[in-house]
């Protein structure tokens, strides 16, 4: 735990010396730059694009989260572990928010930093969404420091999840994937952000990686952020629903920042 922070804090001090862009793989991108990031984090909410997250609620637990209470606290599916309904010992590395659009979508978003391997095997099928995509991309393997989110679309009871290792995605940038799927055929890869823009082009970081580039299932670039500073958002989708979803991924991701510097 205390090797992935301080890794970190190696990251943003080499990054933090001069300004840096991410080198994507899509040439003609627009930087939506994040609100709400910095400064006090009290009632926090974060912004960017068309987007802006609900104040977000750190250490919730199994009462008073709005998914549970939507639906009686009945929430259970032996198709992936059943993140909402469980206790923390150490809350503080949890966080809930939510997400809505101009077209009347809505997102119930709940996250949980330094998550262990081993208890993405809760709930009654130990082959869940998680297992399963891991058996496809390989998995991390054994780690005491997984970011796992699950995401609620509008009524849907069955949520997109993501894993990542973040220890791996910086000790091994340039070779991990993460994932976010809600089944085999529906998902996107995480690869990190490991090129900036230099003075005489692109160049590849020494060390770690500054952000994620998402591709979907077909190895399309569909959006990135970059976890530098206040952090930036790209969206290269055009579909209205899609960059609903991604911006739910995004902000969750700019937030596990947060959670890590509070809790170091």
């Amino acid at each position: 735990m205390r090797t992935f922070y301080l890794l970190l804090s190696i990251v943003i001090i080499m990054v933090s010396c001069t300004p840096m862009k991410p080198v994507l793989s899509v040439s003609d991108t627009t930087a939506f730059p994040v609100k709400g990031r910095q400064g006090l984090l009290i009632r926090q909410k974060i912004s960017f694009s068309d987007y802006e997250t609900s104040v977000v609620k750190r250490s919730w637990t199994r009462s008073g989260n709005t998914r549970v209470d939507l639906i009686s606290g009945q929430v259970h599916n032996p198709a992936y572990p059943n993140l909402i309904a469980m206790d923390y010992a150490n809350s503080d590395q949890a966080y809930y928010f939510t997400l809505r659009d101009f077209f009347g979508n809505a997102a119930d978003v709940y996250a949980v930093s330094a998550f262990h391997s081993r208890d993405l095997q809760i709930g009654d099928n130990p082959n869940s969404v998680v297992n399963i995509m891991e058996d496809i991309f390989g998995g991390s393997g054994y780690s005491e420091n997984l970011f796992y989110l699950q995401i609620f679309l509008n009524s849907e009871t069955q949520p997109w999840q993501l894993v990542l290792d973040n220890h791996a995605a910086q000790l091994s940038a340039g070779d991990y994937t993460g994932f976010f799927a809600l089944d085999k055929n529906n998902f996107y890869k995480l690869k990190p952000l490991t090129r900036v823009v230099g003075k005489k082009g692109p160049q590849e970081m020494i060390f770690g990686s500054i952000g994620y580039e998402i591709f979907d299932n077909r190895g399309t670039s569909v959006a990135a952020v970059s976890l530098v500073d206040r952090g930036e958002v790209y969206f290269h989708t055009k579909d209205p629903s899609e960059r609903f979803l991604l911006s739910g991924l995004c902000a969750a991701l700019l937030l596990q920042e947060d959670v890590s510097e509070a809790v170091r």
